[in-house]
């Protein structure tokens, strides 16, 4: 299905009958997008996208320290709303993490994928204990759940079971949420219209990640996702923030202004 939003001669705001729009302080930016600039030059990065207009940021490849990500995001005024850490991080090295969170000033913890050897039905079930015992830490340290954090490895069926099934049915909602990237779970041919309705509140950020049906990745809005269509069941499924990713890097900045432009007229 094209994408409304970078189809010529379709607007968005002419779209019969839409109503909502995204907050433009839930608009955000995740850092893996902009990696590579991050690196040779942080501040001047952060103020660059701040310019295009985005309010918030995921924070995830950038290494520095949690006290400098805080300092930089507040003098470019981004708010980083979660930063993304590693399975070994929430098994071996949480309360370290949590308190460079908290630190950052972020609300939610995001786990990025497991290990690729736990994409089994025992491995995810196992995932989804550990999922729900880091978000109890985190919890009780004052976070939102701990966010999983898809590809399409979630959403293989193995051995009759849609792994995906696991962990929204044995994680606790009260520890452990998710954030849904939509472009991986697209490319899986799942609808996410549809799992908002069929997990109520359990996505308060999303990947809003675009891609051209033929194996590679496109800026929100210039691929095959319809936005529109896919954000009409976003208020069921809880979405706050709604962060632009692109996993490859022909030009950031770019991605970063033509994503931000179809969001930021997007109505549905």
């Amino acid at each position: 299905m094209a994408g409304t939003a970078g189809t010529a001669g379709a607007d968005p705001l002419a779209a019969g009958g839409r109503r909502r729009r995204i907050p433009r302080g839930g608009i955000g930016m995740h850092l893996y997008t902009v990696r590579d600039i991050l690196a040779a030059d942080p501040l001047g990065t952060l103020k660059a996208l701040a310019g295009i207009g985005y309010r918030c940021v995921g924070v995830s490849a950038f290494p520095r320290p949690a006290a400098e990500i805080r300092d930089m995001c507040a003098e470019a005024g981004l708010n980083p709303v979660i930063l993304h850490v590693g399975h070994g991080d929430i098994t071996g090295n949480w309360a370290a993490k949590l308190a460079d969170a908290k630190t950052i000033g972020v609300k939610w913890v995001v786990l990025s994928s497991f290990p690729g050897s736990m994409y089994t039905v025992d491995g995810i079930r196992l995932g989804a204990r550990q999922l729900n015992e880091a978000g109890q830490a985190a919890r009780e340290m004052g976070f939102g759940p701990l966010l999983h954090h898809n590809h399409d490895s979630e959403f293989r069926v193995v051995d009759g079971t849609r792994l995906s099934d696991i962990l929204f049915g044995e994680t606790d909602p009260r520890y452990v949420g998710f954030e849904l990237d939509l472009g991986w779970a697209d490319r899986a041919g799942m609808d996410g219209r549809q799992l908002f309705l069929d997990h109520p509140r359990r996505f308060p950020v999303l990947h809003v990640k675009d891609h051209n049906g033929q194996g590679g990745w496109a800026d929100v809005g210039h691929g095959v996702i319809d936005w529109s269509e896919t954000f009409e069941t976003a208020h069921v499924g809880g979405v706050k923030y709604w962060l632009v990713e692109r996993d490859d890097l022909p030009a950031p900045l770019d991605t970063a202004r033509n994503s931000y432009e179809t969001l930021a007229r997007l109505r549905f």
